[in-house]
């Protein structure tokens, strides 16, 4: 498979799920050229892959945590909200501003593990099973991230309303 109809099929979906995972539209950008340039370096196996999108997709999740652990931060709780809100409005959401922030702070509010597994159930569509491919999890326990992320959230915005 060529690289350009990898990054057709797969490139918009990439950038979303990376600007979640690493709270940043200009960090994604960096992580998805190095996705790529390592799809290229993989080329030859891309043929023996089953399911293309689970790889490319576990490809961006090392990617980013490559990125993540050479990238010490330190940032304050309320800058972190603030820039996954900022992503997450830009990615996802229309022109409801109440309710991009109020989801956008539920969001904040879960642990990265759960958050990572709403964005790849709810706006990628992923199966249980891809997304346990996709974090080298069980489906066990990404179905167990997603339930206490989403009751995490739903007492959050609970008590928001």
């Amino acid at each position: 498979m060529k690289i350009e109809s990898l990054f057709d099929q797969f490139g918009e979906a990439m950038y979303r799920y990376l600007t979640i995972k690493l709270r940043s539209a200009r960090d994604a950008e960096d992580v998805l050229q190095e996705v790529f340039f390592r799809l290229v370096k993989y080329s030859v196996r891309l043929r023996f892959v089953r399911n293309l999108r689970v790889f490319v997709f576990r490809v961006a999740r090392n990617e980013a945590d490559r990125f993540l652990r050479s990238k010490i931060q330190e940032e304050k709780v309320a800058r972190e909200s603030t820039l996954l809100a900022q992503s997450f409005s830009q990615s996802y959401l229309g022109p409801d501003e109440s309710t991009e922030r109020l989801v956008s702070e539920a969001l904040a509010q879960i642990p990265d593990e759960q958050r990572e597994v709403i964005v790849l159930k709810i706006f990628e569509g992923m199966t249980f099973n891809e997304i346990a491919e996709v974090s080298g999890e069980s489906s066990n326990t990404v179905a167990s991230r997603y339930r206490y992320g989403i009751e995490k959230m739903r007492s959050f915005l609970e008590g928001k309303g």
